[in-house]
Formats: structure tokens, sequence, C-alpha cells
């Protein structure tokens, strides 16, 4: 009964996951704003730059551009899907697995913002750096803040789901 269920919880959590990374294969940054706009409101926020938005190109500020690729897509399916694991694996009643996965969709949302934005500020910071620019700089920095806060995120979300029955979700 127990497989049946977590298949069943499996496939809420991998399906929506997989269709919106289908979706998207093909997405401009227009479609993307949703991921766009939050992160450019808070590299505005902290480095006091006002941005434009360019139609099909992204937020334009001086000297660089949040476009499609700092959406962060696959890190939000994949801080989904994990969060959702950690929801399905840890549970034994499914009123509480249902709950962890509903709470995944705003965290892994909220977690990729704020990943997104840290990367980027990162950048603004290392380019300033002798040596340390480029685009290799940019894809390590990439994996060094995704990998960072995956993990964190997990490690947190994996706490908070094992707390005392008393502060559970339920």
């Amino acid at each position: 009964m127990k497989f049946k269920s977590n298949l069943l919880f499996t496939l809420l959590a991998i399906s929506p996951a997989m269709l919106f990374k289908w979706a998207q294969r093909d997405w401009s940054s227009d479609e993307l704003r949703f991921l766009l706009y939050p992160v450019q409101w808070l590299v505005a926020v902290f480095t006091g730059q006002s941005s434009v938005y360019i139609a099909g190109e992204g937020y334009q500020f001086t000297g660089f551009i949040i476009e499609r690729s700092c959406a962060g897509v696959n890190f939000l399916v994949i801080c989904w899907c994990t969060l959702a694991y950690l929801s399905i694996q840890n549970q034994h009643k499914q009123s509480i697995k249902i709950k962890a996965l509903l709470w995944s969709i705003p965290l892994s949302y909220g977690l990729c913002i704020l990943a997104n934005t840290f990367r980027i500020l990162s950048a603004l910071v290392l380019q300033r750096v002798s040596g340390l620019h480029g685009p290799n700089v940019h894809e390590a920095l990439g994996v060094v803040v995704y990998l960072s806060v995956l993990l964190l995120a997990t490690a947190l979300f994996h706490h908070y789901l094992n707390l005392p029955k008393h502060a559970k979700l339920a």
C-alpha cells in the first residue's frame, strides 16, 4: 500500500515538473517574466540601478542584462523535485504529504528567485576583480550558488519535516 501511495505522489510531483520543463523549452524572456521580474527588482534594490525591459531580450541594466538564461528554470524544476521527494519519503500520512507537496511549490519559487538574485549580485562583484569574469566564471558561480542553496534548502526542509509531531505540518 505504501508503494502505491508513494507512486501516486511521485507522479503528482514529477508530472508538473516534466510538463513545465517541456512547455518552457521555447519560451523567451517574455514568458519567463514571472521569474525574471522579481530577480531584476531585487537586483535593482541592491545595486541602486534601474532597468528597462526590452521585449524578447530581458531587463537591461547599465553594463548587463537579466535575460532568459538568468531565469533559473532548471534550478526551479530540480528544487521542486527535490523538495517533493523529501515530502513523499519523510511522511506517512497522506494529508501531510499533500501539505508538504503544496508548500514545496512556493518554497521552490522563492528559492529560485533568491538563488538567481544572489548569483547575479555575486557575478557583478566578481566582475570588479581582475581575472574573475567571463562565461566560465559565471557558470562556475552558478554551480556553486545553486548547489549551495539546494543543499541548504534540502537540509532545512528535511529537518522541518522531521520535527516532533506537534510541530509538523498536520
